[in-house]
């Protein structure tokens, strides 16, 4: 039962760590696979709504979730914040905007599942 797919929504909390956000990115894959199972995009001419929920059918058990997030800022940079040990976190800026990039394992069981972003800035 555990390989077949279940609703799975994955909740990204992007307009409320991410104030700035133009462009947000993800992916998913189960761990040890090489394609991811599913993504999207979404490009923002305003304030990015406070969370994204994506919903997917997938079947339960671990994923590696990868996150881009662009922002039109020039603001300095600053290391990732500590909490769950993230795969890799980083941040660079160029001049035109500031890009994050996170990747996450997480666990996913059927239901809702909060994809964290925090990053101390």
């Amino acid at each position: 039962m555990r390989s077949l797919p279940k609703d799975q929504t994955l909740i990204f909390p992007v307009g409320s760590v991410f104030p700035n956000a133009t462009h947000f990115a993800a992916s998913w894959k189960q761990a040890g696979e090489t394609e991811p199972r599913g993504g999207m995009s979404l490009d923002f001419k305003s304030a990015p709504p406070l969370q994204i929920r994506e919903h997917a059918k997938l079947p339960d058990g671990d994923y590696i979730v990868t996150i881009d997030i662009g922002e039109a800022t020039t603001s300095p940079v600053s290391a990732p914040a500590a909490g769950p040990i993230p795969a890799r976190s980083e941040t660079s800026g160029p001049l035109e905007g500031l890009q994050t990039n996170i990747e996450w394992r997480v666990n996913l069981r059927g239901g809702e599942t909060m994809i964290l972003l925090a990053v101390d800035r």
